[in-house]
C-alpha cells in the first residue's frame, strides 16, 4: 500500500513539475508574441510606436521619394511619370484575380489631399487615389501623404497612393520638412484652399482616374472626385446587393451594368447626410440640391431626382428604374473595373466624364439609378466658382469630344448605338 502511495505522490509531483513548465513556455511565448506585436506596430506606426511622428515621416518620405524616383513608369505621352506606391500595411496582398469588393477611385492636386481624412471614415474600405503635383511642388506632395500614412492607420491599410507628376526637366533640391510634431502633425484643418486647374500644366484629370483605377484591385469601382462624399454604409449595402444577386460569379444579366448614385450638392455650412431621411430633409428646406442645379440642369436630368426622392427608402440597396443615356448625362456610377476606361487626351475642364459614359452606352451598357444611395458635393456649384479660362477649355475639349464621338463608330463598329 505504501508502495502505491508513493508512486502516486512521485506522479503527482511530476505533473506539477510539467504543468509548471508549460506554463513558464506559456509566459515566454506570450512574452514573445506581445515582442513581435509591438515591433510590428512600430513597423507601420500605430500610436504605440515608440518612433517619434517627425522620425516616422522621415522614414516615409523616404520610401516614397524613393518611389517615385525608381519605380515609376511614364503614361503614353512620356510627359507624366506616375509611381504607385503600395498599401504599408503588414496585410498587403498580391491579388492575382479581382477581389470580390467595391474601391471608392479618386483624384486631386496635392493641395486637396486632406480631403481623404473625413472621405476614408465615411468610406471604411479600400479607396485608390492618384494625386498630381507639377514639378515644383512633388516634394511638398510627397511630405503631405508621408504625414497622413503617419497620422492614420487606415491609410496604410485601405488607400492605394499613386502619385503623377510631370517627367523632371532638370534635378530638384527637396524641401524640408516641417517642424511640426505632437498634435499638431496631424493636424489638417489648416490647408489653404487652392482653385481648382490652377495650373502651369494642364490638369490631367482622365489620366489620373485611370492611374487610380488601374491600381484598384476589386471586382467593382465607383469613381468620384476627392470633394465628393458618399452615403453612410454604400460600400457595405452595395456588398451585401452584389453577393446577394451574384454579382461576384460570371453573371451575364449585370456585367455590363453602371449602377447610377444620384449626385447633390450642400451649402459649404451643411454636414453631408448619412442617409436618404436626412438628405430629402435637407432638400426640402433647400440648403441641398441636385448636383449642377445652376451650371448645367441637364447633365444630371436623367436621373430623374423627382422620381427618386418620392420612392420609399428600401430595406435594402436595390436598382429602382433604368435609364437610356442620352447627351449630356454624366451621372456617377458603381461598375466593374473592366468597363471602358477614360480617354486621356481630356484635360482641364470639360467633356472629360461624360466621354467615358458616352463610350459605356455606345459599348452596350445600361444603366439602373439605385434606390437609398447618393453622393454629396461639399458646397453649391455656381458660374463664379470655377478657374478663368473655363471657357478656353471648355472649347478645346468641345472640339475634341466630336472628334472622340467619330471615333467611337469605328471603336464599336457593330454597335447601333451612337453619342446624342
Amino acid at each position: 500500500m505504501m508502495i502505491i502511495v508513493g508512486s502516486c505522490t512521485k506522479l503527482i509531483l511530476l505533473l506539477t513539475a510539467v504543468v509548471a513548465i508549460l506554463q513558464i513556455i506559456h509566459l515566454v511565448l506570450l512574452n514573445h508574441l506581445d515582442s513581435l506585436r509591438f515591433q510590428n506596430k512600430v513597423l507601420i506606426g500605430t500610436k504605440e510606436s515608440s518612433v517619434s511622428p517627425e522620425l516616422e515621416i522621415r522614414s516615409l518620405f523616404s520610401q516614397l521619394q524613393s518611389t517615385l524616383k525608381n519605380k515609376h513608369i511614364l503614361d503614353s505621352t512620356g510627359v507624366f511619370r506616375i509611381a504607385n506606391v503600395e498599401r504599408l500595411s503588414s496585410k498587403r496582398t498580391t491579388y492575382s484575380v479581382p477581389t470580390p469588393d467595391l474601391t471608392l477611385v479618386t483624384q486631386c492636386s496635392f493641395d486637396h489631399i486632406f480631403k481623404l481624412v473625413p472621405l476614408s471614415k465615411r468610406w471604411q474600405g479600400a479607396i485608390s487615389v492618384a494625386v498630381f503635383a507639377e514639378e515644383k511642388d512633388i516634394y511638398d506632395a510627397l511630405w503631405k501623404i508621408a504625414h497622413l500614412l503617419s497620422c492614420y492607420q487606415v491609410f496604410k491599410e485601405n488607400i492605394t497612393f499613386s502619385i503623377v507628376s510631370p517627367v523632371p526637366s532638370q534635378s530638384i533640391t527637396p524641401s524640408t520638412i516641417p517642424n511640426i510634431v505632437g498634435d499638431e502633425t496631424c493636424n489638417f484643418q489648416k490647408e489653404e484652399h487652392v482653385q481648382n486647374y490652377a495650373f502651369t500644366q494642364r490638369y490631367p484629370n482622365n489620366l489620373l482616374r485611370n492611374v487610380a483605377r488601374r491600381a484598384s484591385y476589386s471586382e467593382f469601382v465607383m469613381v468620384i472626385d476627392i470633394d465628393i462624399m458618399p452615403s453612410e454604409n454604400l460600400r457595405q449595402d452595395f456588398l451585401l446587393f452584389a453577393t446577394q444577386k451574384g454579382l461576384f460569379k460570371k453573371n451575364h444579366v449585370y456585367d455590363k451594368t453602371a449602377f447610377v448614385v444620384p449626385a447633390f450638392e450642400a451649402k459649404d455650412n451643411v454636414e453631408p447626410p448619412l442617409h436618404k431621411a436626412q438628405l430629402i430633409s435637407l432638400v426640402e428646406t433647400g440648403e441641398i440640391r441636385p448636383f449642377y442645379s445652376q451650371i448645367c440642369p441637364k447633365c444630371q436630368a436623367l436621373t430623374n431626382y423627382e422620381a427618386w426622392l418620392n420612392e420609399p427608402i428600401g430595406a435594402e440597396l436595390a436598382p429602382i428604374y433604368d435609364v437610356i443615356w442620352k447627351d449630356p448625362w454624366e451621372p456617377f456610377y458603381i461598375v466593374r473595373n473592366n468597363a471602358p476606361l477614360y480617354d486621356e487626351r481630356f484635360k482641364q475642364y470639360g467633356f472629360n466624364r461624360i466621354s467615358q459614359v458616352c463610350e459605356l452606352h455606345v459599348a452596350g451598357y445600361t444603366f439602373f439609378i439605385l434606390n437609398n444611395a447618393f453622393l454629396i458635393h461639399k458646397g453649391f456649384k455656381t458660374l463664379d466658382s470655377f478657374h478663368e479660362d473655363i471657357e478656353k477649355d471648355q472649347n478645346n475639349n468641345r472640339h475634341l469630344f466630336r472628334q472622340f464621338k467619330a471615333e467611337l463608330k469605328f471603336k464599336y463598329i457593330d454597335s447601333s448605338r451612337r453619342c446624342y
